[in-house]
């Protein structure tokens, strides 16, 4: 059986559609849309020559030959390898819960060979997620930047079910509506990063940030900022 990955693409709003074709033309049989909005600070978006949109988060459970057939027709299709059309990454799956399920996701394809192309995530990014009250996504992406974050990408939920042990120890109702931040770190960043949006967002604070990082084991859309990594460390990217 192929490795499977939770793969994840943001693209500008208006490329949505492009993005769930492409998706269909390869075959990927589930695909989980969501609308965003990006976190960048104007000033870095003007230094860069990009505009502030609204994004779409396009999210699925693809095998290691679909992952690679994806990031190179993104890369064709919408140049995601270019500043400002978007980014993917891919993270790894531990397991699935019944055949059916990977029947469901792979659309049959998860006995397929798997190819020989290596992993494409020369950076060695990580993916953090942060989870914070309404309002507050700025109080968060503060404290990132701070630490070396560029950008981040929010979605916005509402959780299910509030506990008396988050009430007693985190002072925050989970049915609460709340905002979701990707950002997307180096490994040499990551905990930087993190410590600061729990020090300055984290339990104790209005934002009542809770954050944790996932690995990922491809990526696409970095290119321009690995050119300009020695030159701006503390504005890597732009997610």
């Amino acid at each position: 059986m192929q490795n499977l990955y939770w793969f994840i693409t943001i693209s500008k709003r208006v490329d949505a559609e492009t993005v769930i074709e492409l998706f269909q033309q390869h075959e990927v049989p589930r695909v989980y849309s969501c609308l965003a909005n990006g976190t960048a600070k104007s000033q870095l978006l003007d230094l860069l020559g990009l505009e502030q949109c609204e994004k779409t988060v396009h999210q699925t459970v693809i095998t290691h030959n679909k992952l690679h057939e994806l990031i190179s027709a993104l890369e064709h299709k919408l140049h995601i390898d270019m500043p400002g059309q978007g980014i993917a990454l891919a993270v790894p799956l531990a397991s699935i819960s019944t055949k059916k399920s990977l029947d469901f996701f792979s659309g049959g394809h998860a006995e397929d060979e798997m190819t020989d192309k290596k992993q494409m995530n020369p950076r060695q990014m990580e993916l953090i997620i942060a989870i914070c009250n309404k309002g507050h996504t700025e109080d968060v992406m503060d404290a990132a930047r701070a630490a070396g974050a560029g950008g981040g990408t929010v979605l916005h939920a509402k959780g299910t079910a509030g506990t008396e042990y988050a009430e007693k120890f985190f002072g925050l109702s989970l049915v609460d509506e709340k905002e979701i931040i990707y950002i997307v770190a180096t490994k040499e960043t990551r905990n930087a990063i993190m410590q600061a949006i729990t020090d300055g967002a984290g339990p104790g604070t209005k934002a009542h940030a809770l954050v944790f990082s996932l690995p990922v084991t491809d990526t696409a859309g970095f290119r321009f900022y690995d050119d300009k990594a020695p030159v701006h460390p503390k504005n890597d990217y732009v997610n």
